[in-house]
């Protein structure tokens, strides 16, 4: 063999021989590449599942409400919580755990301009029945409550002994978009709760309305945003009013329940309602030289979503004779002159979803009646301006913070003020 011919020959093999050590690097790098993204994705695979875990915690739907039938074949369900409250008043309230308003410092009973005060009760507590009829028979559904709490006789009962009161107890029959409810339910007014103190839910300082017999009828579309609702209720069930002390309730006295109407439209993101009342009592004698008296009130109620996590609402209302209606700030009805005490008032807060577990809420509520209408050591006027957390610990428990800056102005007295924070932790079932 030639020396050329070896020469190419030689060159071939080594050529051979570094192709096949290239291509073996590549393979090479290619697997390590292939490794690193292999780890990324394993990596990103435990990310994203630890991430759904998180969610389903935060959108884990509850539990269906334990259901019991009874011997009607109708079906029962339960529902409630437990509750403890803790409250500091830096001033006197009328009642620690029912406020309404800022006793003066002028009053006798009061230490001096600085009278603290610390309550602990669990008088929130709360238990309820749901009933609907399973049975399906007949043009009507037949659906009810009965709730009851121990948030009652706050100022005959001691606190290891609190007694159960009645908070709604109703039947309802419902058949397409009407329903009539016979019983004990919220009144029809003033249809909206401001945030912050639970106890007497801001009652006599701007927002009205309580729980009381009624009959109600209802129009209530699912395809349409009118709604509108009229009912006839006690009057008396809430003051008790009985300005002659002849044993009977003026309300009861006129012979006349009172009539309350809401008319509302509803959209996705806001409602607006109108509402009114009015209401007749009768004394059997001479109460300021008169024996008929009458309590009216006509307010507005709104609530608007301004963004997915923010929201606006309140009401507002002026009227008369209120006491029965958490107005007037108690006070209904001028004895020495026979004048029904006028009053306006209402509140407003903005509501904020900081996230899921956590909701906040800052406010201003008024009740503030006629000067002139109100008899020497009265009250003039009502108010407070709060601040409202709560936050989610768990599905079932919740933890409130609440402070009020509240202030309450006396004729003829000093004005009452008050700082009061107010704690709850609260377990549903």
């Amino acid at each position: 063999m030639s020396t050329r011919v070896m020469v190419v020959v030689t060159s071939l093999f080594l050529l051979s021989l570094a192709c096949g050590e290239g291509m073996a690097q590549g393979v090479e790098e290619l697997r390590r590449q292939v490794e690193e993204l292999r780890q990324i994705v394993v990596k990103q695979q435990a990310e994203i599942q630890a991430l759904r875990e998180q969610l389903g915690q935060l959108k884990q739907p509850q539990p269906p409400k334990p259901a019991v039938e009874v011997p009607s074949g109708a079906k029962l369900s339960f529902y409630g919580f437990l509750r403890l409250d803790t409250l500091f008043d830096s001033g006197q309230m009328n009642f620690a755990t029912v406020p309404f308003y800022v006793n003066s410092p002028s009053d006798p009973n009061k230490k001096g301009t600085s009278d603290q005060q610390i309550t602990i009760h669990p008088r929130l507590t709360r238990f309820g029945i749901n009933y609907s009829d399973a049975s399906k028979s007949g043009r009507w559904n037949v659906t009810g409550k009965l709730e009851i709490d121990w948030h009652n006789t706050y100022n005959t009962t001691p606190e290891s002994r609190p007694a159960p009161r009645i908070r709604l107890a109703y039947l309802q029959l419902s058949q397409k978009d009407y329903s009539v409810l016979l019983g004990q339910d919220w009144d029809l007014i003033s249809p909206l709760f401001p945030c912050p103190n639970d106890d007497s839910v801001m009652w006599n300082v701007g927002n009205l309305g309580d729980r009381r017999p009624q009959i109600r009828f209802s129009y209530s579309p699912k395809d349409k945003p009118f709604i509108w609702a009229v009912a006839l209720g006690l009057t008396g069930a809430v003051d008790a009013k009985d300005l002659d002390s002849n044993k009977v309730r003026d309300g009861e006295d006129s012979g006349l329940p009172n009539i309350q109407c809401r008319l509302a439209w509803k959209t996705k993101e806001a409602t607006l309602g109108i509402w009114g009342h009015y209401a007749w009592e009768r004394t059997a004698k001479s109460v300021g030289g008169k024996t008929n008296f009458n309590s009216q009130s006509v307010g507005l109620d709104f609530q608007w979503k301004l963004a997915p996590k923010w929201t606006l609402q309140g009401e507002i209302w002026t009227g008369r004779n209120l006491s029965d209606f958490r107005g007037g700030i108690a006070q209904g009805v001028n004895v020495n002159t026979g004048h029904e005490i006028a009053s306006k008032g209402g509140w407003v807060e903005l509501v904020h979803d900081i996230s899921p577990k956590h909701r906040i809420a800052v406010g201003y509520a008024l009740d503030d009646p006629k000067d002139s209408d109100v008899p020497n050591g009265g009250r003039t006027k009502n108010h407070a301006l709060y601040l409202h957390n709560r936050f989610k610990l768990s599905p079932s428990v919740s933890l409130g913070i609440s402070y009020l800056f509240w202030t309450t102005k006396w004729r003829g007295s000093a004005t009452g003020i008050n700082h009061r924070i107010g704690t709850f932790v609260q377990y549903n079932f």
